[in-house]
Order: structure tokens, then sequence, then C-alpha cells
């Protein structure tokens, strides 16, 4: 006969066996239903680059930030989970596996359910946000599920691309420039939009003209794109504004000047006699200066 503690132990297990179950027959039932429905390469390409013909996701399909003195360029999560989505018969995710006091562990994965090719990556992620007072505790459950779901997102991507051909990736990011190519339009109507997000980002009209090296309102086509993808980068998490731009002179300067002490009376009366001689005024019938009290530790203006 069981003993009250081997009864316990029993209802305990049971939740996590019968998830662990469900699991299993979830991943059975995509691997049966993958072998029973393959993809079509040719159909698949053609729902792909479908895609990148549309202007919004050609703005979000690449990313760039500077290293080595170097812009390195890439395909966004955008792009790679629309390819993954369209490519067919793919599990991809990322799930947090497990959470030791302010740090998770997490896991990132895609899988080919067809071949059974899988990448997959396990981090950590710290419940910390770097702000300008230095590390920042996350104590809100919101802001927790933000900051490993945007470190999470760079390993999806990678896992993403890692499994879909070489060539079909390239064909979707050469359609999606394409279209940016096609579609950009009047740059001058799109630039009031444009400086307003990265407004949003605290990068000014002047630094992006100091990256530009000339005046904005002189900005083509290129540029336009090459902004995109530092926006969309930034956005994304990959990479920060001083990454790309320097610091604005002005808000530099103003955060580097020390505090002006107010001027002494000592010091606001030398400047007034100094500007009465320079003016060369008749000073010989002003009544005179009374008599001025000893140096205390308060300076007063006591001067007429």
């Amino acid at each position: 006969m069981a003993n009250i503690f081997e009864v316990e132990k029993a209802e305990k297990q049971a939740p996590v066996e019968v998830s662990s179950s469900r699991a299993i027959a979830e991943v059975e039932g995509q691997v049966v239903m993958a072998k029973k429905f393959p993809r079509d390469p040719v159909q698949a390409m053609d729902r792909i680059l479908a895609e990148c013909r549309r202007e919004t996701l050609a703005e979000q399909a690449q990313y760039s930030f500077p290293r080595g003195g170097t812009t390195v360029t890439g395909e966004s999560i955008r792009l790679a989970e629309t390819i993954a989505r369209n490519w067919g018969n793919i599990s991809y995710g990322i799930t947090e596996v497990e959470r030791k006091g302010a740090e998770s562990l997490m896991l990132a994965y895609a899988w080919d359910l067809e071949t059974n090719v899988m990448a997959r990556q396990e981090f950590r992620v710290r419940h910390l946000r770097d702000t300008k007072e230095g590390l920042k505790p996350l104590r809100d459950e919101r802001d927790v599920y933000e900051i490993t779901a945007n470190q999470g997102a760079r390993r999806l991507r990678s896992c993403i691309l890692r499994i879909i051909p070489g060539d079909v990736v390239d064909a979707a990011r050469e359609e999606c420039e394409k279209t940016l190519q096609a579609k950009v339009g009047n740059v001058q109507e799109r630039l009031p939009g444009m400086l307003e997000k990265f407004d949003g980002m605290g990068v000014t009209k002047t630094m992006i003209e100091r990256r530009l090296r000339h005046r904005i309102d002189s900005m083509n086509g290129p540029e336009l794109l090459s902004l995109i993808k530092i926006y969309n980068s930034i956005k994304d998490g990959i990479a920060t504004p001083d990454d790309y731009f320097e610091p604005d002179q002005a808000v530099k300067e103003q955060a580097k000047a020390p505090e002006t002490p107010a001027e002494t009376a000592s010091a606001m009366a030398e400047k007034i006699k100094a500007k009465i001689k320079t003016n060369q005024a008749d000073v010989s019938n002003f009544p005179a200066m009374p008599p001025q009290p000893e140096a205390s530790g308060e300076d007063e203006l006591q001067i007429f």
C-alpha cells in the first residue's frame, strides 16, 4: 500500500507528465503534416517575392550598423519571419526555459519539419536596463518580457536564416531593394516623417546632416534607404544612436558646461565703474558712495 508521501509525489508529477505528453503529441502531429503536405519550392518562392514587393515590409527588411570602421548590413527579423512563414513547414520561436532570480534562461529555435534540420541558441538575459544613471533592475513583468523578447529576436533571426537556403534569402533581399528603389518616391515629401521618427530616438536634424556631410534638403534616394536601415537597427535594439551619430554639439556643450556662479557685488561694481570710465562720463557730480561694510559670508549688492 502506497504511503501518503508517494501519493502526493504522484499527484505533483501528473500535471508535468500530461503537459509533456501533450507537447510530444503536438510535435509528432506537425511532423506528420509536413510529410503529408511537403512544400512546393517554386510556389513558396513566389509567395516570398510577392511579400517583398510590399513597401512596408521592404522598409523593414534590412538593418545596418557600424563595426570596425565598416558598415554591417543584413536581413532583419521581420524579413526572416516572412521568409519562414511563406517557405512553409518550419517551426520557430522564442521561449523562456527557466528563470532564476533576476535572470532568464532563453531558447531561440528554428526547425525545418521536412528535413529535420534544427538551429537553436540558448542564452541568458539579465533583468537589467542600461540607462544614463547606470544599470537599472527591472521589476515590472512587462519590462522583463520586452527585454527578453528584444534580445531573443536577434537569436531567432539567426536561427531562421541558418535553415533557409541562401539563394532564397538573397532573392528576397534583392526584391526588397528593388521595391524601395521603385517606391521611394519624392524624398523631400518623406523627410518630415523621417525626422519625426528619429527625433523620438533622440536623433536631431543636425546629427543626421553631420552623418550625411551635407544639408538634409539635398538628400537622395540611396541615402534615405540607408537611414531607413539605421532606423530599423535602432528600433530593433541591434544598435544605439551613438553607433551612427555624433551627439549634437549644442547638447554636448550644454551638458559639459559648468554652472556659472552668481557675480559678487564687488565684481558687479567694478563692471559698472569700468563702463562709466569707458563712456567718459562726468562722475564728479555723482554722490559719493557710502562706506561699504566689510565682506561677510554673503555678497550683497550695495553700490549706490
